[in-house]
């Protein structure tokens, strides 16, 4: 799979830019701007409805200050159970899965998973400062689900790499089919049941607190996500969830450093499945250097478990941990950026490849302390 050889394509490009930043800092004479972690969500087929407590930014800015902030990202999914890629091995041939196929899997009378296609979210999410230190936020999703167009590009890579094509070359590229048999409850979509739509707004608290005179605070934020219009195929749980995150934070001459950890209250079903009432936890850490006095490198470590865990597939059950690379610019009120989060273990449950672009209009220049 991608991730195999990524993997090791991210680890390699990371010593890299290492190499690149640490002479660039120490030559620098202006102190970089720094404005946090990657602020992307769990792109998870499992875990992409349920609410995901972002990494706290680090801006802090005066009452009455104001921000709007996009988050594109667009992930390739391919994962499959065992089962399912013993069954595509022996049916052989290169095509779409069929009905017939759906019937065959099904009648395993055993657990199973197929899920093949991209994704896109677009979170859009409002800022307003109460307080210096205390601010709210709105934030809705926006979601896009299609058959894809880098199916090839992958296979390619894998090609390239002298990776095995952990079954892509037995379906069809370029097509969005779901087939699930979890836990009783079994689900079949073969395309996309529709393009897109809304999903449930999140509404939240942030605050923060210097600590004395170090270069050190702590954020607290909570939030919760609400389905209004109740559970919605691929766009809403249909349980309001709820979370708490708390971040520590340090920033330094030209360098971040994040660590976060957050507990959520999740429910309701994804892909028909149902989740079952759960506390989701899940822990960041990430590292933000400034390359120039605009521009800053921010690797990202993600984990967390899986929400669906009343499964008998390992796969599905077991942690996810991804990690991320990206660039960040900020030029007068406008903050910018790109990253590519990939999974570094447990391939079958995560997102081969996800890209994101970040896109931010602040009021007012961010102050890097209290």
């Amino acid at each position: 799979m991608w991730s195999r050889g990524a993997g090791l394509v991210l680890s390699a490009s990371f010593a890299a830019l290492v190499g690149l930043v640490s002479p660039t800092a120490a030559r620098a004479e202006e102190a970089t701007e720094l404005l946090g972690p990657l602020r992307i969500r769990d792109m998870t087929p499992f875990n992409i409805l349920r609410l995901d407590m972002l990494p706290a930014h680090a801006v802090v800015g005066g009452r009455g200050s104001w921000a709007i902030e996009a988050d594109v990202s667009y992930t390739n999914t391919f994962v499959m159970s065992k089962n399912v890629m013993a069954y595509l091995e022996q049916r052989g041939d290169r095509r779409p899965l069929t009905q017939d196929d759906v019937d065959a899997l099904f009648a395993l009378g055993e657990d199973a998973y197929y899920v093949d296609g991209e994704v896109g979210l677009l979170d859009l999410t409002f800022h307003y400062a109460l307080a210096p230190r205390t601010s709210v936020y709105f934030t809705l999703p926006i979601y896009s689900f299609r058959g894809g167009f880098v199916d090839g590009t992958i296979e390619s890579f894998h090609s390239f790499i002298g990776n095995a094509t952990d079954g892509r070359d037995l379906v069809a590229r370029d097509h969005f089919q779901t087939v699930l048999s979890l836990h009783g409850l079994q689900t079949a979509f073969l395309e996309a049941p529709m393009d897109g739509g809304i999903g449930d707004p999140v509404i939240g608290l942030r605050h923060y607190w210097g600590l004395g005179a170090s270069r050190w605070g702590v954020v607290l934020d909570g939030a919760a996500k609400f389905a209004v219009r109740g559970e919605r195929s691929l766009l809403s749980t249909g349980s309001n969830d709820f979370g708490l995150q708390a971040s520590l934070q340090g920033k330094f001459h030209r360098q971040g450093i994040y660590f976060g950890a957050s507990f959520v209250l999740t429910d309701g079903r994804v892909f028909g499945v149902k989740l079952g009432s759960r506390v989701v936890p899940t822990a960041t850490a990430a590292y933000e250097v400034g390359l120039t006095r605009h521009t800053n490198f921010i690797l990202q470590l993600y984990s967390s478990e899986s929400a669906l865990r009343d499964t008998s597939i390992e796969e599905i059950r077991t942690n996810k941990y991804q990690a991320s690379l990206g660039l960040r610019s900020r030029h007068g009120h406008m903050i910018y950026g790109f990253a590519v989060t990939e999974n570094v273990a447990n391939f079958e449950n995560t997102p081969d490849v996800g890209a994101s672009l970040i896109f931010a209009w602040v009021s007012l220049q961010p102050l890097n302390g209290p």
